[in-house]
């Protein structure tokens, strides 16, 4: 069992205690760093990236707080979440972006 699918299984007070901002911040981290680990999803890696930045991090662990207690789930860039509009994965296969660029170039023809 992953820690992300261990922290969404926890009950809604138990999260609010894992998500208070001071430590939220590390819990908030490491929730996105293990998510995207299991899903390559950029928005995932946004977030994880922002949650370094000092006052960022601090400011989007008060976020998550929020949302834990209006929504009980983390929603901020995490897959199935309010990710502003960004979707995707992130890939090492070249080779699939090539095959598109060529299929594109085909229909425009």
């Amino acid at each position: 069992m992953g820690f992300p699918k261990w922290v969404d299984e926890q009950s809604k007070g138990i999260k609010i205690l894992l998500f208070i901002p001071i430590w939220g911040w590390v819990i908030g981290f490491l929730y996105r760093l293990f998510k995207f680990i299991e899903t390559k999803e950029t928005a995932t890696l946004i977030g994880m990236i922002l949650f370094v930045i000092p006052f960022t991090g601090f400011i989007l662990s008060i976020v998550d707080l929020v949302f834990i207690i209006t929504e009980d789930k983390i929603k901020l860039f995490v897959p199935g979440g309010e990710n502003f509009g960004i979707n995707g994965t992130v890939s090492s296969d070249e080779e699939t972006k090539d095959d598109s660029k060529d299929d594109k170039e085909e229909k425009s023809e």
